[in-house]
């Protein structure tokens, strides 16, 4: 019996044996592993295989040793706090054995495995900061982390031609077109302008560094954004615009200066103007963009700036005019400047016949003065004369005269606010033949109407404060008198008193007599009385039209003179003045009550 029993245990001794290898049966039992590894090893689990039975594949970024490297600088990362130690997995309970004896019962129980504890994950190091090529380059030669950029705070960034990197300091830009270039948050000037006022979105990024020029600092960006400053403040030229295209073109900051105030439109008609340094530049869609330097803006303001008549520049100021001088031409009229004459406006009639007569090629010259005007009158003077405006008359050119003595001071006598003054004078005692300019008032300065020749008395003038005498001595008076009255044969037409002469007409010449130095009528001619009638009707004519020149009148002193005149026959006198008769009649119809003669030698009467 035991062969038989032994063949059986023998027999359910395999078969048990083969169900124990079976997955149907062995749920929770764990695979053995691979023989060997055949992938690239995890840098997280780095170090977990045992060593020498697995092979790791490089990564694209992995250096091989030997291999030429980029110079770049490397910022480490901040190092990470250390992470507790992985603990073992748990030992996995194998399923107990079978006893051979024991039989299989299909419907056993079978025990699970405990679970395995997953392993905390280690985070990988933060990669480190690279500063690299191109913006590499400028950092370092900036003192790199020490400089005015500092550390960088993030990885070179690129994208359509264009890369960036931040610092703590800034960002450096590069274009393969600009090279790398930074815009400075705190160090500088132009930087933190940049960051405060739209960054890129208004500015682009930075052509140029920040580079000094004088009076401040620059740097242009690229949208053509320029910002500048000085010490009046941070201000941007936008050199694609008028204006500032305007004032790069003339030389930028050597010839205006940096700006010191922003663009500023709404101006007339349309118009804009910015401010410089050294002048300012408008701009206007009908005149274009015109810089106006310090010199014409103040005279431009002057008479009135942009609202006034010259209106916008039309022009710069253009220079190797005759004498070395500049015009600047506006809407409504120029600014001349030359070294001897100043900067002056010229505008309006005025300007307009100065234009025409050929300007500072003409006889006149620069002017030397804005027009002056009253009610209905305007005068401007030149170097060579003056150019007169009336709502009666138009223009008129005057020539430059001794009249110009009594605007300027230089005349020893008064002319008492008299609207016209005849000016008489010999160039020395003991002569007779005399210059005469008729000298009127236009807007309150004294220009020549006219200017002719003539004669005083035969022995020629007497010394101021000298009394001329009697007639038969034939001296002329030195001073400044008035004309109150005329007189003739027939009125020619004048806002003088006019006296018509007849046979009976008189001029006392009796010393101590009631009518010494007074018109009166009577029939009989008595001793050094005048009988003006008969000087009237003579050949000569000497009164046929004449002045009243008020020498000893009204406080008469006995035989200090008199029957002084302006009359006609132009010879030496006995003490009057005579001119041809056409200056006569035009001076009797010009005067006015209180016009005025002045007369003398050239030194006795001018200083």
């Amino acid at each position: 019996m035991k062969k038989p029993i032994f063949a059986a245990a023998l027999l359910l001794s395999l078969v048990a044996g083969s169900l124990a290898s079976s997955p149907a049966l062995a749920v929770e039992s764990t695979p053995p592993p691979p023989a060997q590894a055949t992938g690239t090893a995890d840098v997280s689990t780095a170090g977990a295989e045992t060593p020498g039975t697995a092979t790791v594949t490089p990564s694209p970024s992995a250096t091989t040793a030997g291999s030429p490297q980029p110079a770049e600088s490397v910022v480490p990362a901040p190092s990470e706090p250390a992470l507790p130690s992985e603990a073992p997995s748990p030992s996995v309970t194998p399923t107990p054995t079978d006893s051979p004896a024991q039989s299989v019962t299909p419907s056993a129980t079978v025990t699970p495995a405990p679970s395995v504890t997953p392993s905390p994950t280690v985070p990988p190091a933060p990669a480190p900061v690279v500063v690299k090529g191109a913006i590499g380059v400028k950092w370092r030669a900036m003192n790199g982390a020490a400089g005015a950029l500092g550390a960088p705070v993030a990885n070179e960034t690129c994208g359509a031609g264009l890369c960036s990197q931040t610092f703590k300091g800034g960002t450096m830009y590069w274009t393969a077109a600009t090279g790398a270039h930074p815009v400075l948050l705190t160090a500088g000037h132009t930087g933190p302008y940049w960051h405060a006022n739209g960054r890129g979105k208004a500015f682009g990024y930075p052509v140029t560094d920040e580079v000094a020029v004088p009076g401040g600092t620059v740097q242009k960006m690229s949208t053509g954004r320029l910002i500048a400053w000085s010490g009046m403040g941070t201000y941007q030229v936008w050199l694609r615009g008028a204006i500032g295209g305007h004032w790069n073109t003339l030389g930028a900051v050597s010839v205006l200066g940096l700006p010191v105030s922003k663009e500023t439109c709404g101006q007339r008609n349309g118009g804009c103007y910015q401010k410089f340094a050294k002048g300012y530049i408008y701009w206007s869609p009908a005149s274009g963009a015109r810089a106006v330097r310090p010199g014409n803006y103040a005279k431009w303001v002057g008479v009135g700036g942009l609202p006034g008549a010259l209106g916008y520049p039309t022009s710069s100021e253009t220079c190797g005019q005759p004498a070395g001088g500049c015009v600047q031409r506006f809407q409504g009229g120029a600014i001349y400047w030359s070294a001897g004459s100043g900067n002056w406006v010229t505008k309006g009639g005025i300007g307009a016949r100065y234009a025409t007569a050929g300007s500072t090629r003409s006889g006149l010259g620069y002017p030397t003065a804005n027009e002056k005007c009253i009610p209905g009158q305007c005068i401007q003077s030149f170097q060579a004369g003056y150019i007169g405006w009336s709502t009666a008359g138009g223009t008129r050119i005057y020539s430059m005269t001794e009249c110009a003595k009594l605007n300027n001071g230089r005349s020893r006598y008064p002319t008492y606010g008299a609207n016209r003054v005849l000016l008489t004078f010999t160039q020395g005692y003991g002569r007779s033949y005399a210059t005469n300019i008729y000298c009127v008032r236009v807007a309150g300065l004294y220009v020549a109407d006219w200017k002719t020749d003539g004669y005083v008395g035969a022995s020629g003038f007497k010394a101021p404060g000298v009394p001329s005498g009697p007639t038969r001595n034939l001296y002329s008076p030195t001073g400044s008198y008035s004309v109150t009255e005329a007189f003739g044969l027939g009125n020619p037409g004048t806002q003088l008193p006019y006296r018509t002469l007849n046979p009976r007409s008189r001029w006392g010449g009796n010393p101590w007599t009631a009518t010494y130095n007074k018109y009166f009528e009577s029939s009989s001619w008595v001793g050094w009385d005048e009988n003006m009638w008969y000087f009237a009707t003579r050949a000569s004519h000497d009164y046929r039209q004449g002045v009243v020149i008020n020498y000893n009148r009204p406080n008469i002193v006995q035989d200090a003179g008199f029957a002084i005149f302006l009359h006609m026959n132009k010879v030496p006198t006995a003490g009057c003045i005579s001119l041809d008769d056409w200056a006569v009649v035009d001076y009797i119809k010009k005067s006015k009550p209180g016009d005025r003669i002045i007369m003398g030698t050239y030194g006795a009467l001018f200083r």
